[in-house]
């Protein structure tokens, strides 16, 4: 009975600093509940005039929680993680919709996405990277925002949080030095941000591979190096599911761009001692 009576009370009215003069009781509420308007006002859809529901659906002209938050009014509950990146997807991928704020990137991020080896994971119940762990949620910001989880700078970072030893080796590695820039944004410059695949063969050698992007001559250091890793790895997936721990072995090494490593990498670790026998 108590819990219906506080849903009942009257939310508070808007707060003069700032507030637009159209009301809304989500924004009003959730300033004191939890604080995450306070955090959205720097979000880049709060800066492009959207709010609560938007995303969220629900009245915002109603004062009441019951009211405001009415399934009938068109509000939706929390999103599972699986439904994400089509729930984002609703604007995201709608090109008439995203014209209307002068998009400097592609809109078609959700189709982009359910190419890659993050919505496979995420299709089969694993647990896998979606829109909110890259972006955040109730502070997104654009993706050349300097404090964007997704920006050059940081995207690394970002990656790392599930990839941390790529990340590492990365970081250590020749191209750890320059990939924090607009022309080479850390990870993404080779994997890509949202059609994400995994380092492999047809990621390190042919006329469409990645690495000749910026190795164009395949005699050079860097191009024979992408040859003989890319070689490994195909030796690997040619051996089939045996050699499936040394492929994974492999891939994570290939963040070093150093044939030998790759090798090493591919190579059944040592034995374990036998254990001394008891005294």
């Amino acid at each position: 009975m108590l819990a219906l009576t506080i849903a009942l009370i009257p939310l508070l009215p808007l707060f003069a600093s700032g507030a637009s003069t159209t009301k809304d009781s989500c924004f009003d509420c959730h300033l004191i509940r939890e604080g995450t308007s306070a955090k959205f006002t720097n979000d880049v859809h709060y800066k492009n005039t959207l709010s609560c529901a938007d995303c969220h659906g629900g009245d915002p002209s109603d004062g009441t929680a019951n009211g405001s938050m009415s399934a009938s009014r068109g509000f939706r509950v929390r999103v599972q993680r699986q439904g994400i990146p089509d729930y984002c997807g609703r604007c995201h991928s709608d090109t008439n919709m995203m014209a209307k704020y002068n998009p400097q990137g592609r809109v078609d991020q959700l189709a982009l996405y359910k190419t890659s080896v993050h919505a496979t994971q995420l299709a089969a119940g694993k647990r896998a990277a979606e829109c909110v762990d890259c972006h955040s949620v109730h502070d997104i910001r654009a993706g050349n925002d300097p404090l964007s989880p997704a920006s050059p700078q940081h995207v690394t970072d970002t990656c790392a949080k599930c990839h941390s030893a790529e990340a590492d080796l990365v970081r250590r590695s020749p191209h750890g030095r320059g990939f924090n820039t607009q022309q080479r944004p850390g990870c993404v410059a080779c994997h890509a941000s949202h059609a994400t695949q995994p380092a492999g063969t047809a990621t390190l050698t042919g006329a469409t591979s990645i690495c000749v992007r910026c190795h164009r001559n395949a005699n050079s250091g860097p191009g024979r190096a992408a040859a003989q890793i890319a070689q490994v790895l195909a030796g690997l997936e040619a051996a089939g599911p045996g050699s499936k721990d040394a492929l994974e072995r492999a891939r994570v090494a290939v963040h070093t761009f150093n044939a030998a490593a790759v090798r090493r990498a591919a190579e059944p670790p040592p034995a374990a001692a036998p254990a001394s026998p008891p005294n």
